[in-house]
């Protein structure tokens, strides 16, 4: 140890641990514990610490053996990875398996291991080619949440998490992509008044059906006509040239006239007169201020003895205000109820899926003179493939489309029939 500093107080011990020098204790432990990971010199045998030289028998090794013997060394690589310490094992008795029969036991257990992956996979692969081949389950028919789950105790989101964390996750799907659109039926049944061999009634019935659709269309025409057709006036070219001349020359020689008259007007005049009055400062006096706040603080008064008047009104109609309050109850109970028969009568009808709207055909009536005896005389009213198109597009699963003037787009040959006209823009070229 070197000598005490005279700078430094050595009377504590914190102060004799702080400036004592132990470099040669280091040391001295330095080299014990390299001579345990290397070993000393004494323990070491001669052939360890010299090296003869000697003349090799073969002057070099062919590429052949040189790469055989690289394939068989360990990889420079993995030398960083070798124990070369010399450190005796701290725990002498280490749990090392030394019988031979538990030696086999564990390998006899590792080939079964391997044998039942093998097994697995080959079932797996059986049942990929299968899938392949074709489906021999419905997929669809199996409940995807097991039974142990469908238990009040176990929450909607509790067995989400369960199937999610399972790896097999419920997928939610939205019920429009299941609904129908709605709710007609494919085959709709006709009406029995509609029969190759009807009663009278039910005839009657289907006859006057139709009258009053006739009736409705008839009218709904005559309408038409009324409030535009007639609207429109008869005139001959020479009218409508000398009627169009008036009104498009309405008011330009009065104008002229007009402004004329205005340029005298303003020449005569020279003095100068302004058209709105001048703005004067008037400044309130304090009487008239106080008087604004003696209004504005009545009027609040009032309008708080006013709220508290209506508190009072509406303690003595408690009843009323119950009764009120049921009536609006059934109110609103009776406007759901209706909501939910128009939502079922809306089902009932066909959507919109194009830009024309669905419509119904025309009822299948016979009149009275060509209804058959019999079925061997019986003509059918419509065909059948035309009625599978209209109940295609009252189910939705088609667009209604209707030909102009029925002549078929596809068919060139007449499409100069139709007129057209070319719409005019903002971006017409010469």
């Amino acid at each position: 140890m070197k000598e005490k500093n005279r700078h430094i107080s050595m009377k504590t011990k914190t102060a004799w641990r702080k400036n004592i020098n132990i470099s040669d204790v280091d040391t001295f432990l330095e080299e014990q514990r390299q001579e345990e990971r290397i070993g000393t010199v004494a323990d070491k045998s001669d052939a360890e610490l010299f090296m003869s030289e000697t003349i090799p028998s073969s002057a070099t090794k062919s590429l052949k053996n040189a790469r055989k013997d690289k394939f068989s060394a360990v990889p420079k690589y993995c030398i960083s990875l070798e124990n070369s310490s010399k450190v005796q094992d701290p725990i002498v008795k280490r749990n090392r398996v030394t019988n031979e029969a538990k030696i086999s036991k564990r390998t006899s257990q590792a080939n079964r291991l391997e044998q039942k992956k093998l097994k697995s996979l080959v079932a797996n692969r059986k049942s990929a080619r299968a899938l392949k081949t074709g489906f021999n389950k419905d997929i669809w028919a199996e409940e995807p949440v097991p039974a142990e789950l469908k238990h009040e105790w176990f929450p909607e989101h509790v067995v989400l998490h369960h199937m999610k964390n399972t790896g097999k996750p419920l997928v939610k799907v939205a019920e429009s992509t299941h609904a129908k659109p709605n709710a007609v039926r494919n085959v709709e049944i006709p009406v029995s008044g509609a029969s190759y061999n009807p009663s009278i009634d039910d005839y009657n019935e289907l006859k006057q059906t139709v009258v009053d659709k006739e009736r409705k269309k008839i009218k709904h025409s005559e309408h038409l006509d009324r409030v535009v057709t007639q609207k429109f006036l008869k005139m001959s070219k020479e009218e409508r040239e000398s009627m169009v001349l008036k009104e498009m020359s309405e008011g330009l020689f009065e104008n002229a006239d007009k402004n004329v008259a205005n340029d005298e007007e303003e020449d005569s005049g020279n003095e100068y007169s302004a058209i709105n009055q001048p703005v004067q400062n008037k400044k309130k006096k304090r009487s008239e201020k106080n008087r604004q706040f003696r209004a504005v603080t009545r009027r609040n008064l009032e309008a708080t003895t006013k709220v508290e008047l209506k508190k009072l009104k509406d303690i003595n109609k408690v009843k009323e205000l119950s009764s009120e309050l049921n009536k609006r109850e059934k109110g609103v109970e009776k406007k759901r109820e209706n909501r939910a028969k128009r939502m079922e009568e809306k089902l009932q009808k066909p959507g919109r899926v194009a830009y024309m709207q669905y419509e119904e055909p025309e009822e299948d009536f016979v009149e009275p003179t060509e209804l058959a005896d019999s079925l061997r005389t019986l003509a059918p009213p419509k065909s059948l493939v035309a009625d599978r198109f209209k109940s295609f597009q009252k189910r939705t699963l088609i667009a209604p489309k209707k030909h102009r003037d029925g002549i078929p787009r596809t068919n060139r040959s007449t499409l100069k029939k139709w007129k057209r006209y070319t719409l005019s823009t903002h971006k017409e070229t010469p």
